[in-house]
């Protein structure tokens, strides 16, 4: 996977202060939560210092809260346990929210990713259509 980055999964916060930031996992835990010493420090109150961790692991990514006070949620669903994640999966914790993607079992892909030389020859998007004026009456 290290020759290919591209197909790490991908962990894109959906909702919250950070909105749009994406971080591509690794076998390396990612800690979660509002303290500086994290690997992914998020400015949310409802946030514990150290509220969970995401790594990469032979199974697949995998998601474990840390003892935190409001909890980490999988799909609407509290965790207590190490869980593993698919594709499309939504991690809540407080008021952020982070969305899965896992291009190596994703079943579409995001606008933008390729995995080979960029082509001039295939137009990526069709142009959208021109709204044409309204006849005048005569």
């Amino acid at each position: 996977m290290d020759e290919h980055p591209e197909l790490l999964p991908l962990l894109t916060v959906a909702a919250g202060p950070m909105r749009g930031a994406s971080f591509r996992l690794r076998a390396e835990p990612l800690v979660i939560g509002r303290a500086p010493t994290g690997q992914l420090v998020v400015n949310d109150p409802h946030l514990s210092r150290c509220h969970a961790e995401v790594w990469l692991a032979p199974e697949g990514p995998s998601l474990r809260d840390l003892g935190s006070t409001n909890g980490t949620w999988l799909n609407d669903r509290r965790i207590t346990d190490v869980e593993r994640l698919s594709d499309g999966d939504v991690i809540r914790l407080g008021r952020t929210e982070l969305r899965l993607f896992d291009p190596g079992v994703a079943h579409t892909d995001p606008v933008g990713l390729s995995f080979g030389p960029l082509r001039r020859d295939v137009r990526p998007t069709l142009p959208l259509p021109l709204a044409t004026p309204p006849a005048t009456r005569r």
